[in-house]
């Protein structure tokens, strides 16, 4: 009842969605882009160079708290990312490279378009109300102008010691410098191109095509809610008058948002990884080309995920065939474009090593199909450990004549007293395949591990009843590649305990195991059948097989879902939500819970809103319990007890009611653990089930 009791209470409070490090009231404006200028061209004869850019811009201060413009060499100032994009044959496409981005080390502090400045006296801080301009040289200056992949750009930090400015460029003499944060890059070795926005002549020359510039402002600590005037764009026609270019503007004026609302007439949406991590927006077009055959053309811009993508999946009909697979990214490197194919019912476009979707870049994907539009969520896995959901889910067109059912697990969850993972993959699992396997399966941990493996869990399920079954630990073989195949002799050897319901079950090894490289994590199933770890949705990766130990690997694609427990400071992480089964009319899936402290009691919270509750706005802050938000409408509330390994399930039936399709339910657990906080709660992050048929 205690539990119940806190959470209605706790409906009276309410707190602002952000990321982990927000500074209340902290709020920059983009006002004004303009003015793009040419700084220098290289490589062959017109039109077959390219050449060096850059643009003025202008921000103000409206927020309630001055900005930090710290020094040079110090974190926290503001971080400009540059984009030239282009719309040529219904395709919306950036052509600059990966820009590198301004580093703003001093405001001067003057009125602008937010009011009379209020000038705090020294250019380490931007004022209320006050404005700032960096006109096109002060941008085009290499001396802050810095790799994008050393910004965070959800938080909006930077780490300056180490970074390119400290130990300077791989071309100068002497490089690296010592990484003590003392500027150590020198301008001697540039040509008039290099670091600046940088586009070849020839994307400048396509006839019929529209051009368009944007700028991105980087702040540490703003809110999401504030940054919807951080981002701004406009049309321009780049003109070359035999010796130099010109960049006019036009008509298309400067607009707020993602660039991809220049492609007229597509679907645009966007998603975020909770408050760990940024956005991606997905625009579609879709085309009828003759024979009940259509086209899918989709952009895709990473606007401030900090873990990038790796893999594109987009459910596609079970009686559906796509065919003439397309892709473009930033480089015309073939060698290192993302591949295509169809594993199970999603079509999959994976990246090659070293080419995740990064913050401010846009990739573009295609295919045909012979199936009609519908709507459903595509997903786009991280590329990179991190905080959050294994991937970012936003909505799309895909080739389905029905609603597709989908669950997604949207994140902001707080730390319970759990021990976290090191390491995992499809940490949030879905249902399992249901396919029983005899074997041992090795499951590839494709990073070295700076910490001993104290335990791993495995979501798996026995065929039936309590079932104790062999775990093993497995190194790479010498001299053999990445990925080649699990050694054939464990490092480390222990048992794990599988029950019937699906869930993380755990191998603890006494002594902790430990490679440099790449491993593998084991669960023996030759003598008792289990439920081989295949997801129905998430992350592929190959999984090794074998019928004993005498007997070699082979591989096969499969959807594991897996977690690390390494030696070292005791870390914790919030209980996680998942579902097993699916949202189908006519239907019960349930929901499921891992995570949890163990022996306790659980709510689970399901509403029909994430935004709002009898009036009053979502996420609301838990009094007592730092962190801890209601996520969902709490319209229906169900308690049930957590077992002994800290899971709980709970079934939601689904009515057989076509006015059902494409409801969305959100659900988010809460979870007694009184030693974590005074309140003595904990919530998972929410999910969303999308119903289908």
């Amino acid at each position: 009842m205690r539990l119940l009791v806190s959470l209605s209470l706790a409906l009276t409070a309410s707190s602002i969605v952000g990321q982990s490090n927000t500074v209340a009231g902290l709020d920059g404006r983009l006002t004004v882009i303009n003015n793009m200028t040419y700084y220098g061209r290289r490589g062959p004869s017109h039109p077959n160079g390219e050449i060096g850019m850059a643009m003025l811009n202008t921000m103000c201060n409206p927020g309630s708290v001055t900005i930090p413009w710290q020094q040079a060499m110090q974190p926290n100032h503001p971080k400009f990312g540059f984009m030239v994009v282009r719309v040529s044959n219904d395709r919306i496409e950036q052509i600059n490279e990966w820009s590198f981005c301004k580093h703003a080390f001093l405001s001067i502090n003057v009125n602008g378009a937010c009011g009379s400045c209020q000038n705090p006296g020294t250019g380490q801080l931007m004022g209320l109300n006050c404005a700032d301009t960096y006109a096109p040289s002060n941008n085009a200056s290499r001396t802050w102008l810095g790799p994008p992949e050393e910004i965070d750009p959800w938080l909006g930090t930077w780490n300056p010691v180490g970074s390119y400015f400290d130990i300077g460029d791989p071309s100068q003499a002497g490089y690296p410098a010592p990484a003590d944060g003392v500027r150590s890059l020198s301008q001697s070795v540039f040509d008039s191109v290099d670091n600046r926005v940088t586009v070849t002549e020839i994307d400048l020359t396509t006839p019929g095509a529209s051009y368009y510039y944007g700028l991105q402002l980087i702040h540490r600590g703003e809110s999401l809610a504030n940054r919807g005037d951080n981002l701004a764009h406009r049309g321009m026609d780049p003109t070359w008058d035999g010796s130099s270019w010109q960049f006019p503007t036009n008509s298309e004026g400067q607009t707020y948002g993602s660039v991809l609302a220049r492609w007229s007439g597509a679907s645009i949406k966007f998603g975020l990884n909770g408050n760990d991590d940024g956005r991606y927006f997905v625009a579609v077009k879709t085309y009828a080309i003759g024979g009940g055959n259509f086209h899918y053309e989709y952009a895709i811009h990473n606007v401030d995920n900090s873990r990038a993508g790796a893999t594109l999946r987009l459910p596609i009909a079970a009686t559906a065939t796509a065919s003439n697979f397309t892709f473009r990214d930033l480089d015309g490197n073939a060698a290192n474009d993302w591949t295509a194919a169809r594993v199970g019912n999603e079509i999959v476009f994976t990246a090659t090593a070293n080419n995740a979707l990064e913050w401010n870049t846009i990739y573009n994907f295609g295919f045909d199909a012979d199936f009609s539009p519908g709507v459903a969520m595509c997903h786009l896995d991280a590329a990179r450990p991190g905080a959050g959901a294994a991937f970012v889910a936003v909505e799309t067109k895909v080739p389905g004549g029905a609603t597709f059912p989908v669950f997604d697990a949207l994140g902001g969850g707080c730390d319970g007293s759990v021990l976290a993972s090191c390491l995992q993959f499809n940490e949030v699992p879905g249902a399992l395949t249901q396919t029983a396997t005899n074997l041992e399966n090795a499951y590839r941990v494709p990073f070295g591990l700076s910490s001993p493996i104290v335990s791993f869990d495995v979501w798996t399920a026995s065929t039936g009843g309590t079932v104790v079954v062999p775990a093993h630990v497995y190194a790479a073989p010498l001299g053999l590649p990445p990925g080649a195949m699990p050694s054939l002799v464990p490092i480390a050897s222990t048992t794990m305990t599988i029950g019937p319901t699906p869930g993380f079950y755990r191998a603890t090894f006494t002594t902790p195991a430990y490679s440099l490289g790449e491993v593998y994590l084991a669960v023996d199933s030759g003598a008792q059948a289990t439920l081989g770890s295949n997801l129905t949705s998430g992350s592929v990766q190959l999984v090794w097989s074998r019928n004993g130990a005498a007997q070699t690997w082979s591989a096969a694609v499969a959807r594991p879902a897996w977690r690390i427990q390494c030696a070292g400071p005791a870390q914790f992480e919030p209980p996680a939500i998942g579902i097993a089964g699916e949202p189908v009319l006519g239907t019960v899936y349930d929901l499921t819970l891992s995570g949890a402290t163990a022996s306790s009691a659980a709510v689970l919270m399901s509403g029909l809103s994430n935004t709002s509750y009898n009036g009053s706005p979502l996420p609301v802050a838990l009094p007592g319990a730092p962190g801890c938000d209601v996520l969902v409408a709490p319209q229906v509330l169900d308690a049930v007890p957590t077992t002994s390994v800290g899971t709980a399930i709970y079934g939601i039936t689904v009515p057989s009611s076509a006015g059902l399709l494409g409801l969305r339910v959100y659900h988010q657990w809460a979870v007694l653990d009184p030693t974590v906080n005074a309140l003595g709660i904990v919530v998972s992050g929410s999910g969303r089930a999308t119903i289908g048929s």
